[in-house]
């Protein structure tokens, strides 16, 4: 594993680039087959909301930040995790906001990880599928652009 692909794997898990930048980084500079950067960057991205997850069950183990946490509660939040997570306006949400921001919010609503993994997983592939889509067609229309000059 050579710098760049580290650098790949760090940015792909990364929550604030993320695959917006490891994306195009793997096709253009590394010249990584798009099915692979498909296959390796979602659950790379993945990768910070089992963090959230993980870091949140940790903290609830702290009477401290119960309390904190009991106390902050709001009647919107409490309708978020009657709908156990609202799949659409999760998965819109996902790649504009970021995923572990939207774990965050479900965990801080008390929603379990595995009622949004779906929609969350799929804003992920979406996200890739464009983002790798346009990686791979934009330099080549570029290329073609100007061997036609």
């Amino acid at each position: 594993m050579g710098p760049g692909d580290l650098f790949y794997v760090v940015t792909a898990i990364s929550p604030t680039p993320g695959l917006l930048v490891a994306i195009p980084f793997a096709v253009i500079k590394l010249h990584y087959p798009a099915w692979l950067v498909m296959v390796t960057g979602v659950p790379l991205a993945y990768v910070q909301v089992l963090i959230v997850d993980y870091g949140w069950a940790v903290l609830e183990r702290w009477p401290c930040w119960r309390s904190l946490i009991g106390r902050k509660r709001s009647p919107r939040l409490e309708r978020l995790a009657a709908s156990r997570g609202a799949f659409i306006p999760t998965a819109v949400l996902s790649p504009i906001v970021g995923p572990w921001l939207i774990m965050a919010v479900m965990r801080y609503a008390r929603v379990p990880q595995r009622r949004v993994m779906a929609p969350i997983l799929l804003a992920i592939s979406l996200f890739a599928l464009a983002t790798t889509a346009l990686s791979v067609y934009v330099p080549s229309m570029f290329h073609h652009a100007l061997a036609s000059r």
